[in-house]
C-alpha cells in the first residue's frame, strides 16, 4: 500500500508543476480569465441586503415559518414598534398636545407605516338610547381641566387599556407604530374595483422589504429626535427597533473587521517577507474571493445575516493561510538563486497538493453547515466552501501569474530564513513528542477526557436582546416595556371552528373569554408572567357593556348566539375596522395575542407547549388551534439551533476524516491524525462550560470552522512529513525537517488565523465577542496540540513502517 503511494503523489506533485508552467506560458490569458471571473461574480455585489430579522433564521419552507407568513397574510404583521411617552402626567394639557403633534408627525413622516395607536385614537365604544358609539378618546377635543379628567377616568377604568394604551399605573402611556406588509401603490389603489385578484393579492414586487423596513425605522426614530423632551420622553422598542439596531452594528462591525485584519495581516505577512509585494499580492487574490463570493450571494438573492456576517473576515483570513505557504516556498527558492519562474513552478510541486487539500478539507468543515435547520448557518454552510474554492482557483492560478509579473530579487535574513527562537522551540517540542509518543497520548486522553466532562454542562441558548451592551438603547428600552407594561414580545394563536360564523358560538367565545385566564396560570407554571391578553371577547365584552347602559357587570359574553350576531354586525356598522385585527371576514377564525416580557428563546420553548395545551384542553374539538407569531419562530430556532449543531459536526467528521486517510494513504494513520483535530474542539467546548457559556447561532459554528482550519496545519504537516520520513525513514528527523520548514510557516498562518478572528472582540455585540475570542483560542489550541501530537502520531502509526525508496 504505501510503496505504490509515492509515485501517485509523486505524479500529483509533478502535474503541479506542469500545471505551473503552463500557466506561466500563457500568463496574460489566465490573468485575464481571473479577472473576468471575479467581475462576473461581484457585478451584483451592490445590490446585496442585510436582514436581521428574526425570520430570517429559519428557511423559507420551515414549518414555523410558513404558518407566521400565512398568519401575516391575513392579519397584517404582528411586529412593531412599541414607543414609551413618560410624562409627569400622560392627561395634561401639555402632555396631549405634544403626543397629538408626535402622533400626527408619525403619521405624516414615516413611510411603509400600516397604522399608528396611541391615546388620541384608543377606541372608546359607548352607548346610549338609540345607537352604538365607537370614536377615538379623543374625538372631541377636551378645552377644560373637567373634560380632560373625564377621558382619564373613562381611560383608566377600560380594561382593554390596562398594559396596552397605558401602564397598570397610568402614569405612562404607548404609541404603537405598526408597519405595512406591502408597499402602497396609489396606481393600484386607483385601479382596484377593476382587478379584484390584484388588489387581494398583491404581488411579490410590493411587499415592505429590507431597505424600506430600515427607511421606515430611520424616519421613526428621527421623528422621536425631534419630540424629545426632558418632561416628554420617548422610548422605543420592538423587532423592527431591534432589527434595526442589529443590521446597524453589522454594517459597522463588517467594515471594522475587515480594516484591523487587514492591518494585522499588512504586519504579519512584511514581518514574515520583507516584501510589499508579498503584501499588496496576497491582499489582492483574497479580497477578490471575497467580493466575489458576496457577489454571488447577491446574484442568488441571499442578504447578510447575523451569523454570515463573519464570512468576509474568515475567508479572508483563510486565503492568506493558502497564500503564505505558496509564497514561502516561492521567496525561499528565489533567494537562493532559482530564477522566478523556476521557483513558482517549484513552489507549485512543493506545496500545491497541500494547499489543495487544506482547501477542500476547510471547505468540507464549512460544507457541514449546509445541512443546518438554521438558515443562516446554512448559508455559511454554502457560500464559505464556495469562496474558499474561489479562493484556492485565485491563489493556484492567478497568484503565481501575478508572482511572475512582479520583479523579484534575492533577499537575505528574511524572517522565514533565520532558525531563532521559534524554530527552536519547534523543534524541541518535536523531538520530546518523538521520543515520548505514548506520554503525549495519555496527556491528550486526558485533556479530551476533562473537556468532555466539562462540556456536558453546555446549555442552549438564543438571546438576541442580551448580545447588545447593557447600556444600548435597545436593550434599555426593552427593559422599560417589560418592566412597565409586561409584554414586549407576543405569541399569536389562531383558533379555527372550521366554518362560517363559528364565532358567533356563545360556548367558543366564553372558552375564548376564560383563556385569558388560563394563559396566565400555563404563563406562570413556567416562569412567565403574562402582561396581557386581547382577542375578539374583548371587544364583544366592550359593545354588550355599552348597549346596557355602559354598566360594568355587563361587561360579558351575551348568552344567545343571535345577540353575538347583532352585536357584532352594530359594531362593524359603526364605521370602526378594529374587528379585521381580529377575526376573519368570515368569522371562522379568531386570533388571540398572548404579551409578556422578552426572554432567551430556550424559555419560549416551554412556554409555547403549554400553551398548545391549555388551549386544546379548553376548546377540545370544537375549534383547531394553531400557535404562531415571532415568539413561535424564535422557540424553532431554538430546536433548529440543536438540531444544526449535531447534524454539521458529524458531517464535517464524514467528509474530512477520508480525506485525511487519503492524503495519508494509512487508515490507521488517517485515524489518528484526526485526534490533534477533534482535541482542540472539545477542549474549547470544556472551556465554554467552565466560564458557564452556551451554544447559540455563534458558537454552534466554532466546531465546524475550527476543525476545517485545524486539519490545515495536519494536512501540511503530514504531507511534508511523509516526504522526509521516505527520505530519511527517521521518525525524529523526519519532524525536524518538517518543523525547520513547515513549522514556521504553520505557525505565522496559525498567528494570522487566530489574530484575524480576535478582531471580532471589537464588537459592540457580546455574540460576537465571544465567538472571537472562543475561535481564536480554538485555533491557537489547535497549533500548539499539532505541533504536540502529531510527531507522536505519526512515530506511533508510520515508525515501524519500512523505508520507501525515493520516486524519481
Amino acid at each position: 500500500m504505501a510503496e505504490a503511494e509515492v509515485p501517485l503523489r509523486a505524479r500529483i506533485e509533478r502535474g503541479f508543476e506542469d500545471f505551473g508552467r503552463m500557466i506561466l506560458r500563457r500568463r496574460w490569458l489566465t490573468l485575464g480569465l481571473s479577472l473576468l471571473l471575479a467581475s462576473v461574480c461581484a457585478s451584483q455585489l451592490p445590490t446585496l441586503e442585510f436582514d436581521a430579522s428574526p425570520e430570517s433564521f429559519l428557511h423559507p419552507d420551515a414549518p414555523d415559518r410558513l404558518a407566521w407568513e400565512d398568519f401575516r397574510t391575513q392579519f397584517g404583521k404582528d411586529d412593531y414598534t412599541l414607543i414609551v411617552v413618560d410624562t409627569p402626567d400622560p392627561f395634561s394639557e401639555q402632555s396631549l398636545e405634544r403626543l397629538r403633534a408626535f402622533h400626527k408627525d408619525l403619521e405624516d413622516n414615516v413611510p411603509y407605516l400600516d397604522e399608528v395607536s396611541s391615546l388620541i385614537n384608543a377606541r372608546s365604544t359607548l352607548g346610549n338610547e338609540e345607537e352604538l358609539i365607537v370614536e377615538d378618546l379623543f374625538e372631541d377635543w377636551p378645552e377644560t381641566e373637567a373634560q380632560r379628567e373625564a377621558i382619564r377616568a373613562r381611560a383608566l377604568a377600560n380594561p382593554l387599556y390596562k398594559n396596552l394604551v397605558l401602564s397598570n399605573d397610568g402614569r405612562l402611556s404607548t404609541v404603537v407604530a405598526r408597519g405595512s406588509l406591502y408597499k402602497s401603490n396609489e396606481a393600484d389603489d386607483a385601479l382596484s374595483g377593476f382587478d379584484e385578484e390584484s388588489a387581494n393579492e398583491p404581488s411579490a414586487e410590493e411587499m415592505v422589504g429590507n431597505a424600506e423596513a430600515e427607511e421606515m425605522v430611520n424616519a421613526l426614530l428621527a421623528v422621536m429626535e425631534r419630540h424629545q423632551k426632558p418632561d416628554f420622553k420617548l422610548v422605543g422598542s420592538g423587532t423592527p427597533v431591534i432589527t434595526d439596531g442589529m443590521v446597524k452594528s453589522m454594517g459597522t462591525d463588517m467594515q471594522k473587521f475587515l480594516v484591523v485584519m487587514i492591518g494585522i495581516i499588512c504586519v504579519v505577512l512584511f514581518s514574515l517577507f520583507r516584501r510589499v509585494s508579498a503584501v499588496v499580492l496576497t491582499l489582492l487574490v483574497v479580497i477578490l474571493s471575497i467580493v466575489s463570493t458576496l457577489g454571488i450571494m447577491a446574484w442568488v438573492g441571499v442578504s447578510i445575516n447575523i451569523p454570515t456576517q463573519i464570512l468576509p473576515s474568515f475567508l479572508l483570513a483563510v486565503g492568506i493561510g493558502a497564500a503564505v505557504h505558496l509564497l514561502t516556498v516561492t521567496y525561499l527558492e528565489i533567494d537562493q538563486g532559482r530564477p522566478r519562474d523556476e521557483a513558482i513552478v517549484h513552489a507549485l510541486g512543493h506545496s500545491g497538493l497541500a494547499i489543495l487539500m487544506t482547501g477542500l478539507t476547510t471547505a468540507g468543515g464549512m460544507l457541514s453547515f449546509s445541512v443546518a435547520e438554521l438558515a443562516p448557518i446554512s448559508h455559511v454552510g454554502i457560500f464559505a466552501p464556495i469562496g474558499i474554492l474561489l479562493g484556492l482557483v485565485y491563489c493556484l492560478v492567478m497568484l503565481p501569474v501575478l508572482l511572475s509579473l512582479t520583479p523579484l530579487k534575492a533577499r537575505k535574513s528574511t524572517l522565514v530564513q533565520r532558525g531563532g527562537f521559534l524554530e527552536r522551540v519547534l523543534i524541541a517540542t518535536g523531538d520530546f513528542s518523538v521520543r515520548n509518543p505514548r506520554w503525549m497520548m495519555a496527556a491528550a486522553a486526558v485533556l479530551i477526557v476533562g473537556g468532555l466532562v466539562s462540556a456536558r454542562t453546555l446549555h442552549f441558548s438564543h438571546d438576541f436582546l442580551g448580545w447588545f451592551p447593557e447600556d444600548h438603547m435597545v436593550r434599555k428600552s426593552t427593559e422599560i416595556v417589560d418592566r412597565d407594561f409586561k409584554g414586549s414580545m407576543s405569541l399569536e394563536v389562531l383558533v379555527d371552528t372550521g366554518r362560517e360564523n363559528g364565532l358567533h358560538d356563545p360556548q367558543i367565545l366564553r372558552d375564548l373569554d376564560a383563556l385569558n385566564t388560563d394563559t396566565v396560570q400555563a404563563g406562570l407554571g413556567v416562569g412567565f408572567e403574562v402582561g396581557k391578553t386581547l382577542s375578539v371577547t374583548d371587544v364583544l365584552k366592550e359593545i354588550n357593556q355599552a348597549l346596557n347602559e355602559n354598566r360594568s357587570d355587563y361587561y360579558s359574553i351575551p348568552e344567545e348566539r343571535q345577540l353575538i350576531a347583532q352585536e357584532l354586525l352594530l359594531f362593524e356598522n359603526s364605521g370602526s375596522d378594529d374587528l379585521e385585527d381580529l377575526v376573519d371576514s368570515v368569522f371562522s377564525t379568531s386570533r388571540f395575542t398572548i404579551r409578556v416580557p422578552y426572554q432567551d428563546a430556550i424559555n419560549y420553548v416551554p412556554f409555547v407547549k403549554s400553551i398548545q395545551e391549555v388551549f386544546e384542553a379548553r376548546l377540545g374539538e370544537r375549534a383547531q388551534v394553531q400557535v404562531t407569531g415571532l415568539m413561535k419562530m424564535m422557540s424553532g430556532t431554538i430546536y433548529a439551533v440543536m438540531h444544526s449543531m449535531a447534524a454539521s459536526y458529524v458531517m464535517a467528521l464524514a467528509i474530512i476524516t477520508p480525506l485525511m486517510m487519503l492524503l495519508i494513504g494509512n487508515l490507521r494513520a488517517g485515524l489518528a491524525s484526526m485526534v490533534p483535530n477533534l482535541a482542540p474542539i472539545i477542549t474549547t467546548l470544556g472551556l465554554m462550560g467552565v466560564l458557564g457559556l452556551s451554544i447559540d447561532t455563534f458558537t454552534l459554528m466554532i466546531g465546524g470552522i475550527a476543525i476545517g482550519l485545524a486539519v490545515d496545519d495536519t494536512i501540511h504537516f503530514i504531507h511534508n512529513y511523509r516526504r522526509y520520513f521516505d527520505e530519511t525513514g527517521d521518525p525524529q528527523q523526519a519532524t525536524r525537517k518538517t518543523l525547520e520548514t513547515t513549522g514556521k510557516a504553520m505557525a505565522v498562518t496559525s498567528i494570522v488565523l487566530s489574530a484575524g478572528f480576535s478582531v471580532y472582540m471589537l464588537s459592540s455585540m457580546g455574540n460576537l465577542f465571544i465567538f472571537g475570542a472562543l475561535i481564536s483560542f480554538c485555533i491557537a489550541a489547535a497549533f500548539i496540540l499539532d505541533v504536540i501530537l502529531a510527531p507522536a502520531l505519526m512515530a506511533l502509526t508510520l515508525g515501524r513502517e519500512k523505508r520507501l525508496t525515493p520516486q524519481d
